[in-house]
């Protein structure tokens, strides 16, 4: 791990190199558990360890899910446009039996239209509060309200992309009661 660690400070990385890492550590714990904590460091460093991350949480649903709290929090405390895009992404590409986290839905849709945010955040929080609300379905009409009203005039065209098809899957999961 000393070696990973060595590259994932020494330069800017690419998608190569993160997808060499993320073999090299593939399912171990232990390996994951000391990412994490690297995830916690200084940036780019921690940016590159949640890229490791985003790569490993898209091969295997389960590697994160004892640390899905974990990283919801870390998400909450970050300010790294992103580090939240790459935490979301882990979040939603990792498989929950958890309730779902109202903090979560919160910052999610606190920021899916903020002005404030990269547009790779909007589209990230658009698409976690959606997969939220699938778990609680009476929260899916709010949703389809909030994404409905919001001013288009605003949006990027990836934003306007991702609502549109959330708001056409809100459509058809109502349809299909």
């Amino acid at each position: 791990m000393e070696k990973i660690k060595e590259i994932l400070r020494s330069h800017r990385l690419n998608k190569y190199e993160i997808e060499q890492i993320a073999e090299s550590i593939g399912k171990n714990a232990e390996k994951i558990h000391t990412l994490l904590l690297w995830a916690q460091e200084e940036d780019p460093f921690a940016w590159h360890a949640w890229w490791v991350c985003d790569h490993l949480a898209k091969g295997d649903h389960m590697l994160f899910c004892e640390h899905y709290g974990a990283i919801i929090r870390q998400l909450l405390e970050s300010h790294h446009d992103g580090k939240q895009r790459l935490m979301l992404n882990v979040l939603m590409n990792t498989q929950s039996s958890d309730p779902i986290s109202i903090p979560l839905l919160n910052f999610c849709l606190d920021n899916m239209l903020s002005p404030k945010k990269s547009t790779a955040v909007q589209a990230s929080c658009i698409k976690m509060a959606y997969k939220l609300c699938q778990k609680e379905p009476e929260l899916l009409p709010e949703l389809k309200v909030i994404l409905e009203n919001a001013d288009p005039d605003f949006f990027t065209p990836a934003t306007k992309g991702v609502t549109t098809k959330v708001l056409k899957a809100i459509g058809k999961a109502q349809r299909g009661k």
